[in-house]
């Protein structure tokens, strides 16, 4: 075993989060000496590398909640990034379509939670106006958010750790945290059998966060629980039926969002989907993939069940359809009419990490957890991609209040 000299900060994660949090930190605190470990052998290789490179506007989020606050600065923040780093992005715009009339009322709801969100330039549109920012979209009435957009998130990460590498921080891939002390600075142990010495930590470690967190001596009652989701792709030939981003209006009893359409920044293919099915590992992209573990730590948590009597209904129609690509096909063809089942095939897959309270709660917002010298990410899920330098802001100056750092003035 091999112990490291000591570090400043120690940052546990090198997906986007952690990645704009050490960002965050060079801007704010340039003299500390920062190490950021991560398990892969690239950065960004999970819930960063395999999203739909949306960037979200704050229209769906509780008001008042981390999720609506962080999104809208977190919007800002990251497109001046890409500004600066010449880093493609476009601000292409999304439709909400409403497409049956019990949806109407929804709709108009989620329209108010926008504006009291300030979301910007967001309007309700008819249907003729529908079809001149989206000509092969049908519904009865939809809300447009010209400000939602797309972009490489992974382009970004990579960015990131370049230029937190050519600053002269350290950046270990291939090093898989096994636990971290903490009793007023902090040893983090390594699978591998390394010790790196550290004042404070902050552990971003994505859907390892809640084993990493009770490993580490932290108590909670919550547990990750992995779902799979797959994507159909448009035929090139057929791209031309969706422009930009086209969404449904959320139903609050169902866990997950729905069936929409993306249109990707690199290379112009058109994404359908993600569904959401169970999945049998936190780190299998591919249909079938079994980990004993991650499947024994699913079914072993009374709080999956509990989850699962409240949703078992929806979670059928997504395993019925995750196998009837024409099913599928059949709910996107209620947006789209034009689509048929030819103008498809398979595409990638990702795997949402999806906090689960005991009583079986999906835990929606994002949640923080602290130590005497660490912050844990326990709970970051979609939009944490677009809210990533809002989340490093609010994450670098809660430390600072906790462990007595002195920031430089923030800047934009």
């Amino acid at each position: 075993m091999s112990s490291r000299a000591p570090y400043d900060v120690i940052i546990v994660g090198a997906g986007i989060v952690g990645l704009a949090t050490a960002w965050e930190l060079v801007q704010r605190r340039p003299d500390a000496r920062l190490l950021i470990l991560d398990k892969e052998s690239r950065v960004g290789a999970h819930q960063t590398g395999h999203n739909s490179g949306v960037i979200h506007s704050g229209l769906y989020y509780r008001p008042g909640s981390l999720k609506a606050t962080l999104t809208r600065s977190g919007h800002r923040l990251l497109t001046a990034f890409c500004e600066r780093e010449q880093i493609p992005y476009e601000l292409s715009g999304k439709l909400v379509v409403a497409v049956r009339h019990e949806e109407l009322s929804r709709l108009e709801q989620l329209y108010q939670n926008g504006l009291v969100n300030q979301v910007p330039d967001l309007k309700m549109v008819s249907r003729e106006e529908m079809s001149d920012i989206e000509p092969h979209v049908r519904g009865l009435k939809a809300i447009y958010s010209p400000k939602t957009g797309i972009v490489d998130y992974r382009m970004i990460a990579a960015r990131l750790a370049n230029r937190l590498q050519t600053a002269g921080h350290d950046l270990l891939l291939n090093h898989s945290v096994d636990r971290i002390q903490s009793n007023g600075s902090i040893r983090i142990h390594t699978a591998g059998g390394d010790t790196f010495v550290g004042a404070t930590a902050i552990v971003a470690a994505g859907i390892g966060a809640d084993r990493l967190a009770q490993r580490s001596g932290l108590r909670h009652k919550a547990r990750m629980i992995p779902f799979r989701g797959d994507y159909l792709v448009l035929r090139p030939e057929r791209r031309s039926l969706v422009r930009s981003l086209i969404y449904p209006v959320p139903d609050p009893r169902l866990p997950f969002l729905g069936v929409h359409f993306t249109r990707r920044i690199h290379d112009g293919s058109v994404w359908i989907g993600p569904n959401a099915v169970l999945a049998g590992s936190r780190a299998g992209y591919r249909r079938g993939a079994l980990n004993k573990r991650d499947l024994w730590d699913t079914v072993t948590f009374p709080g999956f069940w509990r989850m699962a009597r409240q949703h078992w209904r929806s979670a059928l129609g997504e395993w019925f359809r995750d196998y009837a690509v024409g099913a599928y096909v059949a709910m996107a063809r209620e947006y789209v009419p034009e689509l048929s089942l030819s103008d498809v095939m398979r595409g990638p897959m990702g795997i949402r990490a999806q906090l689960v309270d005991a009583d079986g709660g999906l835990v929606d917002d994002f949640r923080i957890l602290p130590t005497n010298a660490a912050l844990f990410v326990l709970n970051a899920p979609s939009p944490a991609a677009t809210s990533s330098f809002a989340i490093a802001r609010y994450l670098v100056e809660s430390a600072a209040n906790a462990f007595g750092w002195k920031l430089r003035a923030k800047s934009d």
